[in-house]
């Protein structure tokens, strides 16, 4: 398949460019050039402008090339600031991590162009598995305490969940036994053609643990620790990736196996699991979102609050399906300008504590402007695109009316939690009653939120044709009529 080459092939050749070349500038210029390519690749296979041909290990169905949209769009603004935050004045530590920074991005964007397309489970495993390996340097980017521990816990934890996502696969070949598929490949594309033929419960069991385990790197509570302490503690342009694209790329193993559950009986067991996975993250983020000091953790547990969300509207079906969908690309676009920013902050005060940041409205106007404006579009505020998206989620559970109840107040108290912090942040007087002198020019990280932020309001009220015919598409693979 030749369109391998560009979305596969390329970050091998950069990751072995980077290398063995230490040239930081070069370094750079190369991975730029990959993430250019496999952006301008994704657009044309999502645009379907490129039908590359079937596979059996490989497919390009909608769902494949909206979550491959998302992953290269997200990862091209990530590389494209990267640069700009490698030369900010640092430890004597960090320039050790310096050096396979670029190396390691290129390794991330392989395993997860290759998890996003893949049509086996288990090529989906293998490459999942790599993901956590490839981010798992670039979290302890800080090289102390604070970041090696949130490294060894994000592995523990999300190798613990990556082989409770093994067993529900071996489930999965399990329920296939006395049937056409029995010794067949785990294709996710044959599994679903002969859905109706697999046995009932070791497709629940296989859900149960695939749901379960992948729930440690999507972030679904009470699952969500490992990658709550990781993206807190990660620089944050690689927190801004984790958040944005590599949640998403777990999401997708579940949707896949959900894929193959839709048109049997078991489907709406596995909604029921997804509809309490969702409330359960709801509620963890309202709880946190109260006692939380670390604004780039308040960030995180918005995370928490919106994967629940998808989550929830996932298994609602539907118009909320729809909206879940959707919902998917806007937040992984809000959280970039979130955690951008918030890299910002971090780097003018020296500090992740929302009791040390005062005043950056006026301190910082540039940074403080962008960040109140990425608050407001994460807490759907119109006209920015997760008002549409969340607005169809709570439109589909409009039949569900206790359930509706639920999650409208804990969105609300959520809203008054982040809200507090926020504000705090932005207006609160100095300490010590003294201005900061702080220099915050117009920088690369400003023009990727600005952009970012334009593009949430054009895309929430345009709606554009092709994104809603993927979306729609989608639906219909899953068995879903609007």
């Amino acid at each position: 398949m030749e369109i391998l080459i560009p979305l596969a092939i390329l970050p091998v050749a950069g990751f072995i460019a980077c290398y063995f070349v230490h040239n930081r500038k070069a370094q750079y210029i190369i991975s730029l050039s990959a993430a250019v390519v496999h952006l301008a690749c994704s657009y044309l296979i999502f645009a379907e402008i490129i039908i590359p041909a079937e596979s059996d290990l490989f497919r390009f169905d909608a769902l494949s090339r909206l979550f491959l949209l998302i992953l290269s769009h997200v990862y091209f603004w990530i590389l494209l600031v990267s640069y700009s935050y490698l030369n900010r004045p640092a430890m004597v530590k960090e320039e050790k991590s310096k050096k396979f920074f670029f190396a390691m991005l290129n390794i991330y964007l392989l395993a997860n162009t290759l998890a996003l397309i893949s049509n086996h489970l288990g090529i989906f495993w293998v490459a999942s598995e790599m993901t956590t390996l490839s981010v798992a340097p670039l979290i302890y980017y800080y090289r102390d305490k604070e970041s090696l521990e949130a490294m060894w816990k994000y592995l523990f934890l999300v190798s613990v969940g990556i082989a409770f996502a093994f067993i529900g696969f071996l489930f999965l070949a399990l329920s296939a036994g006395k049937t056409v598929l029995e010794g067949q490949q785990l294709l996710v594309s044959l599994f679903t053609l002969h859905a109706k033929q697999l046995n009932p419960i070791w497709l629940k069991a296989s859900f149960i643990f695939v749901f379960v385990g992948l729930s440690t790197k999507i972030g679904i509570a009470p699952m969500h620790t490992g990658d709550i302490d990781a993206t807190s503690n990660s620089p944050s342009p690689i927190a801004a990736l984790m958040a944005g694209s590599l949640r998403g790329t777990a999401l997708l193993g579940v949707l896949r196996v959900y894929q193959i559950m839709a048109p049997t009986s078991t489907a709406a067991f596995a909604r029921s699991i997804m509809i309490i996975g969702g409330l359960v993250s709801l509620f963890a983020a309202f709880v946190f979102m109260f006692k939380v000091n670390n604004y780039k953790r308040m960030i995180a547990y918005s995370s928490v609050e919106h994967l629940g969300l998808i989550t929830l509207g996932i298994g609602t079906g539907g118009i909320a399906f729809f909206g879940a969908m959707l919902h998917t690309v806007f937040n992984s676009l809000t959280k970039v300008v979130l955690f951008l920013n918030a890299g910002n902050i971090h780097k003018a005060y020296r500090s992740r504590e929302i009791d040390s940041v005062w005043n950056v409205l006026q301190n910082m106007p540039w940074t403080g402007w962008l960040f109140m404006l990425g608050f407001f579009a994460v807490i759907a505020m119109p006209p920015f695109g997760i008002f549409f998206s969340e607005l169809m989620i709570l439109q589909g559970l409009l039949s569900r009316p206790l359930l509706l109840a639920a999650v409208l107040f804990l969105l609300f108290f959520i809203f008054v939690g982040m809200s507090r912090n926020v504000f705090r942040m932005l207006y609160s007087n100095s300490p010590n009653n003294h201005a900061a002198a702080i220099d915050d020019k117009f920088e690369i990280t400003h023009f990727t939120s600005l952009v970012l932020l334009i593009l949430l309001v054009i895309l929430g009220i345009t709606m554009p044709p092709q994104l809603h015919s993927v979306i729609t598409q989608i639906s219909k693979d899953f068995g879903i009529l609007l």
